[in-house]
C-alpha cells in the first residue's frame, strides 16, 4: 500500500523539478534577449574604463560627464577633475 503511494509521489516530486527547471531556463533567455546578443556581460561592463577627453585618465563610465563639443557635433566625457573646464568653454551637457 505504501509502496505505489511513494512512487507516485516521486512522480511528482520530479514533475515539479522538471517543471520549475524548464521555467528557469526560459527566463535566462528571455532576460538574454531583451539584452541583445551581442551585449557585454554584466561583469565585462562594469570593469570596462573610459578616458577623460581632456585629461585620458582611465575612470568608470559612471564618473564621466557628457557634454556636446560645438566643433563637428562630437559628444566628449570629462572627468570631475576636468569638469570645471568644459564648463568654461559652455559646452552643452547632455
Amino acid at each position: 500500500m505504501f509502496g505505489n503511494h511513494s512512487v507516485s509521489m516521486n512522480y511528482a516530486v520530479v514533475t515539479v523539478l522538471a517543471i520549475g527547471a524548464i521555467l528557469w531556463i526560459l527566463g535566462a533567455l528571455k532576460q538574454r534577449r531583451r539584452r541583445g546578443p551581442f551585449a557585454p556581460s554584466k561583469k565585462k561592463l562594469s570593469m570596462q574604463k573610459q578616458s577623460c577627453s581632456y585629461c585620458r585618465r582611465k575612470v568608470n563610465p559612471k564618473e564621466l560627464s557628457f557634454y556636446s563639443a560645438p566643433a563637428h557635433g562630437k559628444v566628449i566625457g570629462v572627468c570631475k577633475a576636468c569638469k570645471p573646464q568644459a564648463e568654461r568653454q559652455s559646452l552643452l551637457r547632455l
